[in-house]
């Protein structure tokens, strides 16, 4: 067979290489596309954990209100437990109570998929006067 001259000779030389160049450029795409999924992935569950962390403490604080309003009213808040359900989050507090010397601490946990917040308030009641069936309430220290 003739040995073959001219343009014809460089076109067999790099017949191929235009193929092999797509297949690299391909594979870099690829493995870049795949790299910038994983981080939005990433992105994505950092910030459901921010939000579901924001309102854990939301749900621990009510959680505490509720608190002080029992013991206003002259009840027990120890052991309430309430479910909250605002979308998109649902979510529950646990109130328990523990004495201090004379000072009442009152602790709730706040749950909201997987994050959980407690907050605590540390409160002084005195008994109202004959008068006022309520008793005076005091915040001491109010914990998050």
């Amino acid at each position: 067979m003739a040995k073959k001259v001219g343009i014809l000779a460089q076109y067999h030389a790099r017949r191929g290489s235009a193929a092999v160049a797509a297949l690299v450029s391909l594979s870099l795409l690829i493995c870049l596309g795949t790299a910038l999924a994983r981080l939005m992935k990433i992105e994505a569950d950092a910030t459901q954990n921010f939000h579901e962390g924001i309102a854990a403490q939301c749900i621990a604080e009510a959680g505490l209100r509720r608190a002080i309003v029992v013991l206003y009213n002259n009840g027990n808040p120890h052991g309430l437990v309430e479910t909250i359900q605002r979308p998109p989050f649902v979510g529950q507090y646990r109130l328990s109570t523990s004495a201090e010397g004379g000072l009442l601490r009152l602790r709730s946990v706040g749950n909201v998929g997987g994050a959980i917040r407690t907050t605590s308030v540390l409160v002084r009641l005195t008994p109202g006067a004959a008068d006022e069936p309520s008793p005076e309430l005091t915040i001491l220290s109010w914990n998050n």
